[in-house]
């Protein structure tokens, strides 16, 4: 990785110069298939070692197992099907949703699992700072719920063309465990070192600082799973967990991971198609009206964006696309714009929008693999030519240091979105994070509005080419690329043939009840 390094900084100095089951089957008569071994990696500050992780945020295998949703979708995170719910009806005008669940669900401490916990996760999930965005921005459209008995009805203000879909991720959480927690600290409460489950397997062991083991819920309703126990490894990268051999199943895009893991003949690789981007962002202002005046200037941004080679920061991922928006350049919906490079425009663009060349720009991001810290030295390499001074920071927890700490310019992260939705759901004034760097502003919730509206192809690609003409004319944030993403088994396991994967920060059906560990 060094050399490839090397290379990019001399080229670039030229160009300067679980699914549920149908039966209902025991945990004592399953087949005890061992122990799966995963691990959960502590090394982007989104996980801490102490707790099991929130499924509110990313779902991961381990809390997949865990907790279920009211449906369960393909590994194309859509045709989703009933799973705690047994069936559910849409109005013709799709403004109301009926949904029934199914018959003597139990949750794992033996408490019913009934439609008052749908009811109370969802309004929770609207009070919750910490959570995945796709949540809020379809919740919000929620004008009323109700319950009778075990059927929820939820009225919406307006459509929301991928409810369903995005029901069939949000994890519902127990109200007799959470009904007294702080939705606003809800990711730190006590209840996530001994949380009580509705999935295949439950909480057995917190081994703070090294691992959690989970076994199998004997309330579960489902098959049961052929596995017995799985564990789950508190890691800081994946590539040290697979050589110790603490991983059946890991997943990423940075190269050096990807390089390594091909390296080993005991994993096998799996493509997944996702849309994972990495992109800058920059901290203008927050919510409370704290400026960073340097960042608030649009022209200043712009000069900054021109700065770097995006294109050539792609060649240290595989499979990249560089893209302008939040849109990919080959999709139809994609208005044509293109952010360009150009080293010496940059510079006189800067020093036009007034910006201070003395003082220090600060770039944080949270990523500690070898990739990441490859990427951002070029990046500093790129600004410094324009003669400002550039000091990068790797954070210990992105999320505090990006949105709440915020001592920094410019950002860089990743997001493995659940559809190009998510993208833009960043933009609007309620999003709890963003809102903290980008002002707080409503700029774009119209648009927004209209793109979940949207169920019409032709509608749908008309409102992406205006949001992407708002996101080029404000510069907020601004895509590097998108990347491919890979997930490795070890043949330490035997997955059912036609398994496809999804996502890996998302839930999708992977017939995990009949995942067994190889002999």
């Amino acid at each position: 990785m060094k050399n490839k390094v090397t290379a990019l900084l001399l080229a670039t100095t030229m160009a300067i110069s679980g699914t549920a089951g149908a039966f209902t089957v025991s945990a004592a008569e399953a087949a005890d298939s061992g122990t799966l071994k995963l691990s959960v990696t502590t090394g982007d500050g989104s996980t801490s070692d102490d707790k099991i992780p929130t499924p509110w945020y990313n779902r991961l295998l381990a809390t997949n197992l865990m907790f279920r949703s009211l449906f369960l979708a393909d590994s194309n995170l859509t045709n989703a099907q009933p799973d705690l719910a047994d069936s559910y009806e849409i109005s013709d005008d799709k403004l109301t949703y009926t949904i029934t669940l199914k018959d003597g669900l139990k949750w794992s401490d033996g408490e019913d699992l009934t439609a008052e916990d749908v009811k109370f996760s969802i309004e929770t999930a609207l009070k919750a700072a910490t959570i995945n965005s796709i949540y809020t921005s379809a919740f919000k459209n929620i004008s009323d719920m109700s319950v009778d008995g075990n059927t929820i009805t939820l009225t919406l203000s307006s459509p929301y063309a991928s409810m369903i879909d995005v029901l069939a991720q949000f994890a519902i959480l127990p109200e007799h465990c959470l009904k007294d927690a702080d939705p606003l600290k809800l990711e730190s409460d006590a209840f996530w070192t001994d949380p009580v489950c509705s999935g295949m397997y439950t909480l057995d062991e917190l081994n703070v600082g090294n691992y959690f083991t989970l076994k199998r819920n004997e309330n579960y309703e489902g098959e049961a799973p052929k596995i017995a126990n799985v564990t789950c490894y508190f890691v800081s990268d994946y590539i040290t967990a697979a050589q110790a051999g603490n991983a059946d199943y890991v997943y990423g895009n940075a190269a050096d991971m990807v390089e390594a893991l091909e390296g080993m003949d005991n994993y096998t690789e799996h493509e997944v198609d996702v849309l994972f981007y990495k992109y800058f962002i920059f901290n203008m202002k927050g919510a409370d009206g704290n400026v960073n005046e340097a960042m608030d200037n649009v022209e200043v941004r712009k000069a900054l964006v021109e700065a770097i080679d995006r294109a050539t920061l792609a060649t240290l991922y595989p499979t990249a696309k560089v893209l302008n928006s939040g849109v990919p350049n080959d999709n139809e919906a994609y208005n044509g714009f293109e952010y360009t490079f150009d080293a010496e425009k940059a510079k006189s663009d800067l020093e036009a929008a007034g910006y201070d060349m003395s003082r220090t720009l600060k770039i944080c991001y949270y990523n500690n693999d070898q990739t990441s810290i490859d990427l951002i030295n070029t990046v500093v390499y790129y600004l410094e030519q324009t003669g400002i001074t550039v000091e990068a920071t790797l954070s210990n927890d992105g999320t505090t240091d990006l949105f709440t700490t915020r001592d920094y310019d410019i950002g860089f992260k990743g997001k493995s979105a659940f559809s190009i939705d998510e993208w833009y759901t960043e933009y609007m004034s309620t999003d709890g994070l963003f809102s903290n760097i980008f002002g707080g502003g409503t700029e774009f919730d119209d648009l927004v509005a209209d793109l979940f509206k949207a169920t019409e192809e032709e509608e749908r690609n008309t409102v992406l080419k205006e949001l992407q003409d708002k996101e080029q004319e404000m510069v907020y944030k601004v895509p590097a690329f998108t990347v491919g993403t890979y997930v490795f088994t070890s043949d330490n396991v035997k997955i059912p043939d036609g398994v496809e994967f999804c996502n890996p920060l998302y839930m999708s059906d992977i017939d995990f009840a009949e995942w067994e560990i190889a002999e």
